[in-house]
């Protein structure tokens, strides 16, 4: 386990940011959302699209990879309607269309992602964060581990090892695909029939299998599990709430961090803000000397996030003092 994060909360009452900033980085605009969700699934059609021309081995791994990469996108995305970032009034709405969109294609609900989350942001890294506990009871998420270890693992996840049990654990153990409104199981039933119905009629079965399950069960676990140990995991300090923040560049943001999710110290922070300004959000926090102190910020994925998790000697780890 990481250190205990229950001094930063002390520090998390702190940290403050101008009233008018804070209003403007938390307005929701849930035409960027939505955009930035069909955006997602446009991508996902053209490289399915791409792959079917070619039909070339290397390019459809290539295909597989970004699908699962945009897949990812999408759960980054549903996270966002989680938070009623579509529409905090019409919560009908927010997560029906969050739910088409962004949790029925991968077997799970909004209304049971969110029974899961809350408790997570509220008991963060403590034995009431249903997260955190079932993490624990895994060996691959306990740290440090040798950095081969650590490879094995991920290598591990893109093949398939874990995916069942990831997948039992995701729908059933956490219950995001149980215990339903009815409204949500009227609606699932809805989309499965719909798209049973659309697979059968234009014979995109085998479509589906290879280029939506095929990366969902491989790439897209290996991505879900670096950015989860990114998260919470192997901390060189305890950070806010336990959070960690990972400066990514461009490569890192198009394969692991989509859609603002290595900014995750900040959105623990300030979960009202969404997806696209939270970079915005992290400039600013900087100029706060309690976050300076306080926070973890690793530099890249496959570079500080590898030494922090594997014990290698801190070169990157807290946030440097401006």
């Amino acid at each position: 386990m990481h250190p205990n994060p229950s001094p930063t909360r002390h520090a998390h009452a702190r940290i403050s940011l101008e009233r008018d900033l804070l209003k403007q980085l938390a307005e929701p605009v849930p035409a960027r959302l939505l955009l930035q969700t069909l955006f997602e699934w446009t991508c996902i059609v053209l490289l399915i699209a791409a792959a079917c021309h070619f039909s070339n081995i290397a390019i459809t791994l290539a295909c597989m990879l970004l699908i699962a990469t945009r897949q990812h996108a999408l759960l980054a995305l549903m996270h966002e309607f989680s938070h009623y970032q579509f529409s905090r009034r019409l919560a009908w709405l927010n997560d029906l269309i969050g739910d088409v969109l962004t949790a029925f294609p991968f077997f799970i609900t909004i209304h049971g992602f969110r029974r899961n989350h809350m408790p997570h942001h509220r008991h963060v890294s403590t034995e009431q964060d249903p997260n955190w506990m079932s993490s624990l009871r895994k060996e691959r998420y306990r740290f440090p581990k040798s950095r081969t270890r650590f490879f094995l693992e991920m290598l591990k996840h893109c093949v398939g090892v874990h995916t069942l049990d990831d997948l039992k654990g995701y729908t059933l153990d956490a219950g995001m695909a149980l215990d339903l409104p009815r409204a949500t199981r009227i609606a699932r039933l809805v989309f499965a029939l719909a798209l049973a119905g659309l697979a059968s009629w234009f014979g995109l079965w085998w479509t589906l299998l290879l280029y939506w399950i095929v990366p969902l069960a491989t790439f897209l676990m290996a991505i879900l599990y670096i950015r989860d140990v990114g998260e919470h995991f192997g901390m060189p300090a305890a950070g806010f709430a336990g959070s960690r923040t990972v400066r990514a560049g461009w490569l890192e943001r198009i394969l692991i961090c989509q859609n603002g999710v290595n900014f995750h110290a900040e959105h623990h922070l300030f979960p009202s803000v969404p997806f696209f300004r939270l970079a915005q959000l992290h400039e600013a926090l900087i100029e706060n000397d309690e976050y300076r102190r306080n926070a973890v910020v690793t530099q890249g994925y496959l570079t500080g996030l590898i030494d922090e998790v594997t014990g290698a000697p801190d070169t990157a780890g807290k946030l440097r003092r401006a």
